[in-house]
């Protein structure tokens, strides 16, 4: 009856809120020790105890009863944890197959990888079909499972072991201790790697899937190794033999598999990227206010006659020269097209010439927009103008001066231009030992945030799932008496519009990310973030009040290191195609400017922003943060957050107690 007691144990481990990183994330490596400990001391106990007790009479019946009661525990406890990995890991085998369609040798690898799972999960399908019948199951049935397991033939459970393993840690007869490269583990992850499809459909890092295949082989590594352990114990109490050699040489495959495992995937990982990013929702899911926004105003085309681009109102230059002026006024209200247009506030800046005839549709409600389309020179834009077209036209001067128009652009701050920065600290609370595991850009009050999202840090580097929760941002209005330019927040203008395209990581692994905040260097916003010092095994913050630090990266602005992104002509983003996929490289940075002349009419700023959050699942410490730049050449794209997920490396290697 004993024997009963090392079910208990496994269950105890695997209940959904036991203790440990086993509640919120699946501890792998931790659970593989914690089964194998339970196992052997339940061996133990059933050495001490004479056979005569277990197959007496209706004990027999009494034993089979508790213990088919406890095999249905195990395996709701068991499938429960594979519903969590299978939520937290959405490319799971299925998926993997669908994509490697075009690689053949690839695919034929993953068809016998799932396969042999199968084959495998069938075999554990058959504990629930016992338990279903347990109370009319008849002793010789168990037995005969016992006996089917741990046969030794062709089709054996320690067969198909072994060649799961191999399938995916091992390559084409080279050692995995040789080359890890070979093995499907490295080239399913570098496949991972370089297509962000696949990490778009997963929401994790490259290193992060490969953990999580490694745990979904762990899962039918333990299935089997303790049906044969399971069965070894049932034939051991009806008197069927000792087998401790036949357990001794099992557990030393069970074993050396493990290890050759862990030792691949440490190779795999250490090897792997650990940047998540969010690509574009498809074409028609891209919504202004929830996957992106935009600055407004910044830069905007319009439309101006010469005339009344200096204080004399005169035509004797050209609009070339007026690539910084302001608006004079409306020298003839009633014949302009100055007069049926509202107003630049602002200044001008880089007037042309227009050399052709145009058409143009003013903006037919209140947007940002001040043109809905200009059509320059017979170039039409094949759109309806719901306000009437206007059609302005250089006039005459006296008799020498031609008042030509101009397409200036134009930098008015006010109501309807969005173009401010949040530049207070963003911080976790860590006195209750809150971190970053996620990050997203918001505009609230025309303001620009970079939001965080904040759990708990438990031991190992698990995550309390049920701590998540989104920081509110400081909703300041920026008219407000009390809040300052330069300080609270940082306002775009044409000498002041750049971002800094950088990834500022942890330079240790015991360091996680804690806050995030926007600074003015070299009149760049700039970003920095903050890290704290933890405990791996506790998984406390270390002092964080005191010994936490902020971190940015400036030092790539000395003599010219940092690089500028220039966008020419380009049109919106969200009518690419295409999706945006990653263009910039640290130690760059790229400006606010105006769309396309020619498609747009140079109303929109761009990039645009990205909004979408930030958050790999299953949710992990982030070891940094970053901005970019994504996109596609001839559109705007989107500036947007990256982060760079804690290394899981350190799971393997950190000694357990």
């Amino acid at each position: 009856m004993k024997v009963l007691l090392f079910w208990c144990a496994f269950c105890v481990l695997t209940a959904p809120g036991s203790g440990g990183g086993v509640k919120e994330t699946v501890d792998i490596i931790r659970l593989i020790q914690d089964v194998t400990h339970s196992i052997l001391k339940s061996w133990d106990l059933i050495n001490k105890m004479p056979v005569a007790e277990v197959t007496a009479g209706a004990m027999i019946y009494e034993n089979q009863r508790q213990m088919m009661d406890k095999i249905e525990e195990v395996s709701g406890n068991i499938r429960s944890l594979e519903e969590q990995q299978a939520r937290s890991t959405a490319l799971t085998i299925e998926t993997l197959l669908r994509e490697m369609q075009d690689k053949s040798q690839l695919l034929h690898r993953l068809n016998q990888l799932r396969d042999l799972t199968k084959l495998v999960d069938l075999r554990y399908g058959q504990l629930q079909t016992y338990e279903q019948h347990r109370d009319s199951l008849e002793p010789s049935t168990l037995i005969n499972f016992a006996k089917w397991t741990v046969n030794p033939g062709p089709n054996s459970i320690s067969l198909l072991l072994q060649q799961h393993h191999d399938c995916l840690f091992v390559g084409d007869s080279v050692p995995p201790e040789q080359d890890y490269t070979h093995s499907l583990l490295a080239e399913l992850t570098a496949s991972f790697d370089a297509d962000p499809g696949q990490m778009c459909r997963a929401r994790q890092s490259a290193q992060q899937f490969a953990y999580h295949l490694f745990t979904k082989w762990v899962f039918t590594e333990l299935k089997g190794y303790s049906m044969i352990e399971l069965s070894w114990m049932i034939l051991r109490q009806f008197g069927r033999g000792n087998f401790t050699q036949e357990l001794l040489l099992m557990r030393e495959a069970h074993q050396t598999r493990l290890e050759q495992a862990q030792q691949v995937l440490q190779q795999v990982m250490s090897h792997s990227n650990r940047l998540y990013w969010r690509c574009d929702p498809g074409k028609e899911e891209h919504v202004e206010g929830k996957t992106y926004e935009r600055v407004t105003r910044l830069l905007q085309g319009f439309v101006e006659n010469e005339v009344n681009l200096n204080p004399d109102q005169s035509c004797l230059s050209e609009c070339p020269d007026y690539h910084d002026t302001r608006s004079s006024g409306c020298y003839q209200p009633e014949e302009e097209f100055c007069g049926q247009q509202p107003t630049c506030k602002g200044r001008l800046y880089n007037c042309n010439y227009i050399d052709s005839d145009m058409s143009i549709c003013l903006a037919s409600n209140s947007s940002t927009r001040r043109y809905d389309y200009i059509n320059f020179g017979g170039n039409k834009q094949g759109k309806e103008c719901k306000s009437k077209v206007r059609e302005p036209s250089s006039w005459s001067s006296w008799i020498f001066w031609r008042c030509h128009y101009c397409f200036c652009l134009c930098d008015e701050p006010g109501p309807k231009s969005d173009r401010y920065f949040n530049l207070r600290d963003s911080m976790t609370d860590f006195k209750q030992n809150k971190i970053v595991t996620g990050v997203r850009f918001v505009k609230s009050q025309r303001v620009f945030h970079l939001q965080l999202q904040q759990s708990e840090l438990l031991p190992r580097g698990a995550i309390n799932n049920s701590s998540m929760e989104w920081l509110p941002v400081e909703d300041y209005n920026v008219s407000d008496v009390d809040i300052r330019d330069g300080y609270d927040y940082h306002t775009l203008s044409m000498d002041s519009r750049g971002l800094d395209l950088d990834e500022i990581s942890a330079n240790s692994s015991d360091q996680v990310v804690t806050g995030v905040r926007f600074r003015i260097f070299k009149k760049h916003l700039n970003l920095e973030v903050r890290f704290s010092y933890f405990n791996f095994s506790t998984g406390l913050l270390i002092e964080p009040l005191t010994k936490s630090y902020w971190l940015g990266n400036e030092n790539s602005h000395l003599e010219g290191q940092r690089k500028k992104l220039i966008l020419k002509e380009s049109d919106l983003p969200t009518v690419s195609e295409l999706p945006s996929i990653p263009l910039s490289k640290d130690n760059q940075y790229m400006e606010f400017g105006s769309s396309s002349r020619l498609n747009d009419a140079a109303q929109n700023t761009l990039p645009f922003v990205d909004v979408q959050e930030v958050v790999p699942h299953p949710a992990v410490p982030l070891a940094g943060l970053g901005i970019y730049y994504k996109g596609r050449p001839g559109f705007g794209g989107f500036f947007a957050p990256k982060v760079v997920t804690f290394d899981l490396t350190k799971q393997l290697l950190e000694p357990r107690t």
